[in-house]
């Protein structure tokens, strides 16, 4: 599970990024339909659970020296 913030982009120069064709079954009118953005999800923190053990994960920001940290519980 991941928490954290969710964003809508609506810039086209994304949007074309990340366009595959096979994304015109969806969107007729390509890149520029009024209903097609990106979803940009930036995770905060997580729980990862595995082996009968969970772990909690903290994502840092770019400034900070490690991008992620976890501790066992």
């Amino acid at each position: 599970m991941l928490i954290g913030t969710m964003e809508v982009l609506q810039d086209n120069e994304i949007k074309r990024e990340i366009w595959c064709i096979g994304d015109t079954m969806y969107y007729k009118e390509g890149v520029t339909a009024p209903d097609y953005c990106v979803l940009k999800f930036t995770a905060r923190k997580g729980r990862h659970y595995c082996g009968l053990k969970y772990f909690i994960l903290v994502f840092l920001s770019g400034d900070e020296e490690a991008n992620t940290s976890f501790s066992e519980k």
